[in-house]
């Protein structure tokens, strides 16, 4: 740059043209640098043109919308699978939550203090209800006495008076001051006014006077349910929250935001684009699976499939209603509510919808493994109502809003799409089909079954169940006599006249009812009736009951918040007869609970009943003379007089009166038997009432005033019952036959002293007795009874082959084999000083180790070839029972390794053996009748609940969802012979003896510190315990010391009373409910003891080498047996009912190995010869 600035360089002068060169360069290469990228840029900003005007086209605008629909689709879709797994997994971690505290309060619950009762929501297999269970939510219901509601009545009323006197007052004040200032007069209108406000005063007034004499008229029926949480008490019956309405309305926010708020869309913008013209974005909106969802939150078996959804039913409980959608799968039942809970009388809802505190609706699952009956029922007359029998007892009650016809459909898809292996019902639905084709009367007839029994199969059919109260199941008066001190029911005069109905029964009465009839001019023939009232009512129902809760809080609620005037309460069964027989308004029966539950005659909790207005305080029901004052001998002789013959020649007429022919028509007004006409079914068509206000009156009438029962029988009369003469009779059956009983010994048998032991138990078969000897042999004698005479002959005898392996040395050489296990029983004592081994003194194996039955598959099916009661069945079983006999099971305990063995009776070949979770020795175990279940009795202070050889049994009693380690089971065959399915919890102490009833479903259990613990058997819950030491001899030095007797014996009957016999000797009797009737000291230390067919009569023997028979009213001794010749008494069996019409024997096991065989008179005479005395003839072989 100097140089080109003129400098000189090696003395000579630079020039400027270098210089001048480059920038001429520099200028030039900037031009073709800036031609070059105009020429790059122009087709990039040619396309950049191209391609905003294409962007501002109508096409790519919609491409947008679209994909921004999409993206908030899939965004709002994410959300709620998001949400709705987060609610699911909540959903199970509660009910997880609510299964373990139902398991631990099924653990406690024993050690619990014994609070307050109510009646048991279910009944037992005959559909009684005579259990009363822990009341956890009780209330005294003191703000509810009549007196104390009154004087609030009173005071509020007095109020109210003065308040309007008050404004009365100040407004003719204020009128005068108005008139003065105006210059106006009080006009007459003023003063009319005035009048008017007086006479609501002078009404007001005229009610409190009205109701300080009690003669306030019966308010409308008002019903309400507060079915606690503790009802819920299955585990597998759980209740799971509803989706929440909130969360659900969250995650589809921004998809309806978009799709229905124009708000959002910018119109000026954007064009309204249709639902089709995105539907491929949608994902998978199936409105079915939307509305289904609540079910999944349940854990669903593998394979389990939707059959069909029924969008309106009502779910029917004793005291409400609720709405709702019922989904029937191949596995469950599943009920969602849609409306709230309903009470069934004021159709008011339980809890407001503001209620913070109310109870949320939840949703329900009933397993369709547990289903064993259906039957079809009414709903407000109309035939469009199923109730559902499960085998734990629970039941349900279902009305379809869509008719019979959906009603029949779901019974269809019940019986051929879903897995139902426990059902046992008809196909058809109709109450008199299923009647005639059952064979219900002809057993009855023969006497196979008892009146009360058949008369609740009669209510079961003909609609009559006990979770509508406005059809709950009624039972005929049977007494007339309510003043003598002694009751004969050889005396026809003591019985009601079962031929008329209760409004018949005083000829004044009905001529007074007749003329009336006459009278109702204005009403159509059809239409016109005798009875206003019904013998079946809720207001019955609850008069009746009102002593035992739930039926107290619906009382109370019945009478408007209060109870019902004591004058008109159920005080006296005198009164309640007379008012019966004389007010043309009072044609009552009864219900089934005057001869099943004589606690509905006591006020055990103590409800505040007020006090009549001549000074009587009305507590417990006053009963007859004959009573001796104790409802529980009132509930028994009353059972008695049911069953008695008079009734027993009598009682169809009541039937054809109820169920029959005389029902309805013209044989019912020849009978006068004729009601409201709102109460037959058919006699009015709800649906096609268009006036509301006649529409709800009509329904208000059918619900309120009665229903009368489906009518089975409707041409012929009901057929008589056979003569006692001609059918099965128990041996004991009354006091007057014992003096007829005699003893036989069999002389070629195989036991005897010298060569296999005592006799320890005894099974009687069909055609054939087993014998189990001391020695563990096995002795089958064949037998059969006619009139020509009774065989008994000798036919096999065998060893169980695996008694010297396993079986504990204790039972087989009277000690213990093991060092340790000798040493350790040797050491332990309880605090008490007795020797704390299982048993207590008592042999260690006897009749309570074994049991005999034909698995729970085989008896279920002869039960359902019994039901359908055909001749080709029967003839198939003709000569079948000698293999029935051979198909046996024989199941025993007491073993070393504690387990239970099962072997066949055929060849006594071991097939099973477990110990179902025990931990030690198994000490008694017994068979129920049903011979699906045993109850087993350990060591470890547990029973255990087992299933045998019924595989759907063992399934529908287990929680189907979980495994254990005692039983698995997910809806596929199980093989198992034996399967456990219940812990039942409650001693302190090793568990000595046991009892179990199939029909009642409880097991009462006895323990070494002389608790006895009751249970139910197949929901496997606890019931209550009993102390039997306050009734032991040495009670007071049991008091000092702390020392306890243990249970030696237990003996339950069906009938809910039970007998305990005490190591010390005492001998108490007890019912179900904690109720002790008697005891008495036996003398001597029992080592058997049953109860006689009917429960009349207790048998016993012991080491007094005596048979004892006593009454079971009062354990007075009754008859003796000497049977000192063959030494102490081991066991003691009658010949089971189940095989009627074969007699009835008792078979005694004695310790020289000998049975003894004991009948009511001979059986065939054969001639005397002079001084011979007159012995019963048995042939002998």
């Amino acid at each position: 740059e100097q140089v080109a600035n003129g400098q000189i360089y090696r003395h000579r002068t630079a020039s400027n043209r270098g210089r001048l060169a480059i920038e001429e360069l520099a200028s030039e290469s900037k031009t073709i640098i800036k031609d070059y990228n105009n020429a790059l840029n122009a087709p990039f900003e040619a396309y950049c043109e191209d391609q905003r005007q294409w962007a501002e086209t109508d096409a790519v605008r919609d491409m947008e919308y679209e994909g921004d629909i999409a993206v908030k689709r899939f965004s709002a879709k994410y959300r709620s699978d998001l949400s709705q797994i987060t609610r699911l997994v909540s959903l199970r971690t509660e009910a997880a939550d609510h299964r373990w505290k139902l398991v631990a309060r099924k653990i406690n619950e024993p050690w619990m203090e014994n609070g307050y009762w109510k009646l048991a929501k279910h009944t037992d297999r005959l559909h009684r209800r005579i259990l009363l269970v822990r009341n956890r939510n009780f209330k005294s219901h003191e703000e509810a006495s009549y007196e104390l509601m009154l004087g609030r009545e009173r005071e509020k009323a007095q109020k109210y008076r003065e308040e309007r006197l008050r404004k009365i007052k100040e407004k003719k004040e204020q009128d005068l001051s108005d008139s003065l200032r105006g210059g106006r007069n009080v006009t007459f209108g003023d003063l009319n006014e005035e009048e008017k406000e007086g006479k609501e005063m002078n009404k007001v007034s005229s009610m409190v006077r009205v109701a300080s004499k009690g003669i306030i008229p019966f308010a409308e029926y008002s019903i309400d349910d507060n079915e606690d949480v503790d009802d819920v008490d299955d585990l597998d019956d759980i209740t799971l929250e509803p989706e929440d309405e909130d969360a659900s309305q969250n995650t589809d926010g921004i998809e309806s935001e978009v799709l229905s708020d124009p708000q959002n869309v910018d119109t000026h913008e954007w064009d309204q684009v249709k639902p089709e013209d995105y539907e491929h974005y949608q994902g998978e909106p199936e409105k079915e699976t939307d509305i289904n969802a609540w079910a999944k939150a349940f854990v669903w078996y593998e394979g389990e499939q939707l059959v069909h959804s029924f969008e309106s039913v009502v779910l029917v409980t004793l005291q409400t209603t609720t709405d709702g959608i019922l989904l029937l799968t191949t596995h469950g039942l599943y009920f969602h509510p849609t409306g709230d809970e309903i009470n069934v009388m004021t159709k008011e809802m339980l809890s407001k919808p503001d209620d913070k505190n109310s109870k949320e609706q939840k949703d329900r699952r009933w397993r369709l493994s547990q289903l064993t009956e259906v039957h079809g029922r009414r709903y407000m007359l109309r035939a469009q109502a199923l109730e559902l029998f499960f085998a734990d007892s629970h039941e349900l009650f279902i009305n379809f809003n869509g008719g019979t016809k959906e009603r029949d459909k779901f019974y269809a898809k019940l019986r051929n799409s879903c897995k139902v292996p426990m059902l046992c019902s008809p196909k058809s639905l109709n109450p008199r089909t299923v009647f005639k084709r059952s064979n219900l009367t002809e057993q009855w007839r023969k006497r196979k079954i008892s009146n009360f029994d058949y008369l609740m199969q009669l209510n079961i059919m003909a609609g009559r169940t006990f979770n509508d109260i406005t059809q709950y199941p009624v039972f005929p008066w049977i007494l007339a006599d309510y003043t003598s001190k002694e009751l004969d029911l050889n005396d026809t005069r003591v019985f009601r006249d079962l031929t008329k109905p209760v409004g018949a029964l005083n000829p004044d009465r009905l001529s007074q009812l007749i003329e009336r009839y006459h009278n109702l001019d204005g009403f159509p023939e059809e239409e016109r009736f005798l009875y206003g009232s019904h013998y079946s009512s809720p207001g019955v129902v609850l008069h009746y009951l009102i002593r035992q809760e739930p039926f107290t809080t619906m009382a109370i609620e019945l009478q408007s918040g209060r109870f019902d005037c004591p004058d008109r309460l159920f005080f006296d069964l005198a009164a309640t007869w007379k008012s019966c027989l004389t007010s043309t308004s009072d044609v009552k029966e009864l219900t089934p609970e005057f001869f099943t539950c004589p606690e509905i005659l006591l006020n055990t909790c103590n409800f505040p009943l007020g006090e009549t207005q001549s000074g009587i305080v009305v507590s417990n029901v006053n009963l007859p003379p004959w009573a001796n004052g104790s409802p529980y001998e009132f509930v028994r002789m009353h059972r008695l007089a049911l069953e008695s013959e008079y009734v027993s020649q009598n009682l169809n007429h009541w039937v054809d009166l109820i169920f029959g022919y005389k029902q309805r028509g013209s044989n019912a007004a020849a009978a006068h038997n004729v009601f409201h006409y709102l109460s037959y079914e058919g006699s009015v068509d709800l649906d096609k009432i268009t006036d509301e206000i006649d529409r709800r009156a009509t329904e208000s009438h059918i619900q309120n005033f009665g229903q009368t029962p489906s009518q089975l029988i409707v041409k012929e009369p009901h057929p008589t019952r056979s003569a006692a003469e001609d059918c099965w009779k128990p041996l004991c059956y009354e006091i007057s036959c014992i003096k007829e009983l005699r003893c036989h010994t069999p002389k070629k048998q195989f036991g005897g002293s010298q060569t296999h032991g005592a006799v320890i138990s005894i099974h009687v078969l069909t055609e054939s007795i087993v014998v189990i000897y001391s020695d563990f042999t096995v002795g089958t004698y064949k037998w059969s009874a006619s009139r020509n005479g009774f065989s008994f002959k000798m036919d096999k005898m065998r060893i169980i082959g695996c008694r010297d392996s396993s079986m504990s040395s204790s039972a087989v050489f009277g000690g213990d084999c093991a060092p340790e296990r000798a040493a350790r029983k040797k050491s332990s004592s309880s605090r008490n000083g007795i020797d704390n081994n299982a048993n207590n003194g008592k042999s260690v194996v006897g009749h309570w180790s074994f049991g005999m039955t034909l698995g729970g598959s085989t008896n279920d099916g002869l039960r359902r070839r019994a039901a359908i009661g055909t001749m080709r069945t029967s003839k198939a079983f003709e000569g079948s029972s000698g293999l029935m006999d051979a198909s046996y099971l024989l199941l025993s305990c007491g073993y070393f390794d504690g387990t239970v063995k099962m072997h066949s009776i055929d060849g006594l070949r071991m097939k099973c053996s477990g110990s179902g979770g025990h931990r030690g020795a198994i000490n008694c175990l017994k068979i129920g009748t049903d011979g699906g279940l045993m109850v087993t009795g350990g060591q470890d202070a547990t029973c255990r609940v087992w299933v045998v050889d019924h595989s759907d049994m063992a399934i529908a009693l287990t929680d189907g969802y979980v495994q254990t380690a005692l039983a698995t089971f997910n809806g596929e065959t199980n093989e198992n012979l034996l399967s456990c399915c219940h812990v039942l919890w409650g001693h302190e102490e090793a568990i000595t003896c046991l009892d179990f009833s199939s029909d009642l479903d409880l097991v009462i259990s006895g323990s070494v510190d002389g608790i006895v613990c009751i249970h139910s058997v197949r929901r496997g819950k606890f019931i209550r315990s009993i102390d039997m030491n306050e009734s032991s001899l040495d009670r007071a030095l049991h008091n000092r010391f702390d020392m306890h007797t243990p249970v030696r014996l237990l003996t339950l009957h069906s009938n809910g009373n039970f007998a305990t016999h005490l190591e010390d000797g005492m001998l108490l009797l007890y019912t179900v409910n904690g109720a002790k009737l008697c005891s008495t000291d036996s003398g001597e230390k029992l080592n058997a003891m049953t109860i006689c067919t009917g429960g009349e009569m207790l048998v016993t023997g012991g080491e007094s080498c005596h048979v004892v028979i006593r009454s079971m009213r009062d354990l007075g001794v009754r008859c003796v047996l000497d049977l000192s010749n063959h030494g102490p008494i081991r066991c003691i069996t009658l010949t089971p009912s189940s095989l009627n019409p074969a007699p009835q024997f008792m078979y005694i096991g004695t310790e020289d190995g000998k049975v003894t065989i004991v009948d009511r008179g001979p059986m065939q005479r054969k001639p005397l010869a002079e001084g011979e005395e007159e012995v019963p003839y048995w042939n002998v072989r």
